[in-house]
């Protein structure tokens, strides 16, 4: 994220890493690399948002079957609640977007307090905890893999999933003041931040686990772990579904304001079927309100497998991380190519003498999570491990079909080329005005 933030700095415009790549790339592999990392994001934030939606309806289902063990739960009462968390930040919305910021706020101090909360309610009541030796020298490998470094590797399948959509500040600049500067600050510091509570929120889980073994076979283990922590059904079941329901929502909020803008920065260089349509700003709410129904739409349509089959969906979100990384790392990677005298001047925030170890290890970092998210979690693949079979590869594949068609047939012809987007002297023009991250889409809608 540190490699991307000093990117932020140059070229703040939604498009975030789809532009960096246009940037950096040069040659007849530019557009085609651009058109990549671009459609690569936008099938990662439709991930991020529909796994966090659907985590909130198994969550509901998990203990409605629990204190309702009569009750027959069927696939359609997960879709409805799926499909009521994925509407519900787009009515708000369409309803006053000036609210965005009170309710990011907000979502930052749901997550402070809620953690705050979760740590002292198990420091106090869950028994037994476990000892140091156990979180620090003790080290678990029910996998089938013979290599404990790989499993170690492998346990960060869970936490690297939780940094899904972490680019979304990229794709929000167009509407921030100062977005040069201020951009690559948040950027970094939420990483630091994130990876420091990440940390001690392993530390604290470790602590006070109890009886791991039990919830590693829970298909909700968050919520079988609270009840048994509190002692209490409803108390620890309402806890637990407020605290990560909340959570879900507003990561769902971010994922969606990225998509959309990131589609919307797409559709501006022709990069969309029906460009022209989607690259329009809504001239009553100055957001680019046709992408985010668009998105909101496919991830409608993606929560219908889950009607079929589970597994099927969980392979669509994995797959997910695979295409994000893709669009973190091909920029990066471009500039080690190129060398980094191929970057401008960067007096907001310039990585100095460390650019190019920073660079590197970014790069190192993410094929090994590429490498992780194709793997399975478990080995040898059997009948009774296929739930944690890993169909990212698959799921990858077919994801690219249709932009990969739409690219040989229409977009290697328009993509950049008639886009209303122009890099001048490492100045961003949209329709002939320079933006530099302040009121980019007030400034859009009022244009029509």
């Amino acid at each position: 994220m540190t490699s991307l933030a000093e990117y932020a700095s140059l070229w703040p415009t939604a498009g975030g890493q789809q532009y960096y790549t246009q940037a950096v790339a040069t040659g007849p592999t530019r557009p085609f690399l651009s058109y990549v990392v671009g459609w690569a994001v936008i099938v990662g934030e439709i991930s991020t948002g529909s796994s966090c939606a659907l985590n909130s309806a198994d969550i509901i289902a998990s203990f409605v079957q629990i204190t309702h063990p009569d009750f027959t739960w069927h696939p359609w009462h997960t879709w409805l609640i799926y499909s009521a968390f994925l509407i519900g930040p787009i009515t708000d919305f369409v309803g006053n977007n000036r609210w965005l910021p009170a309710m990011n706020l907000f979502g930052a101090g749901w997550m402070i307090f809620g953690g705050v909360a979760w740590a002292i309610v198990f420091g106090i009541m869950a028994k037994p905890k476990h000892d140091a030796k156990f979180i620090f020298t003790e080290f678990i490998n029910n996998s089938g893999y013979t290599s404990n470094v790989w499993v170690f590797i492998m346990s960060f399948y869970t936490p690297m999933y939780g940094l899904y959509g972490t680019d979304g500040m990229m794709h929000l600049v167009e509407e921030m003041k100062n977005a040069s500067k201020e951009a690559p600050r948040v950027m970094v510091w939420s990483m630091v931040f994130c990876s420091i509570t990440s940390w001690l929120a392993a530390v604290l889980m470790m602590w006070t686990a109890g009886n791991w073994e039990s919830y590693m076979t829970a298909s909700q283990p968050y919520m079988n772990w609270w009840m048994d922590v509190t002692h209490s059904v409803y108390g620890g079941g309402i806890f637990c579904a407020l605290i990560m329901m909340g959570l879900n929502f507003f990561i769902i909020v971010g994922t969606n304001l990225a998509g959309s803008r990131l589609a919307w920065s797409m559709a501006r260089d022709k990069g969309l079927p029906y460009s022209e349509y989607f690259a329009h700003v809504s001239t009553r709410f100055h957001i680019p309100l046709r992408t985010m129904v668009a998105i909101l739409i496919i991830d409608l349509v993606i929560g219908l497998i889950v009607l079929g089959s589970d597994l099927a969906f969980q392979s669509i979100i994995s797959g997910g991380g695979v295409t994000l990384q893709i669009g973190y790392v091909t920029p990066i990677i471009v500039v080690l190519i190129r060398g980094r005298k191929i970057l401008p001047a960067r007096p907001n925030f310039d990585l100095g003498k460390w650019g190019y170890p920073i660079n590197i290890i970014s790069v190192c970092w993410s094929l090994v999570v590429i490498a992780m998210y194709l793997s399975p979690l478990y080995v040898p693949v059997t009948i009774a491990t296929i739930d944690y079979m890993n169909w990212s590869c698959l799921i990858v594949g077919a994801t690219i079909i249709f932009p990969g068609i739409y690219w040989v047939w229409r977009a290697r012809f328009r993509y950049i080329k008639e886009g209303n987007s122009v890099l001048t002297d490492n100045v961003v023009f949209i329709d002939g005005v320079a933006i530099g991250g302040s009121e980019a889409l007030r400034a859009a809608a009022m244009a029509k």
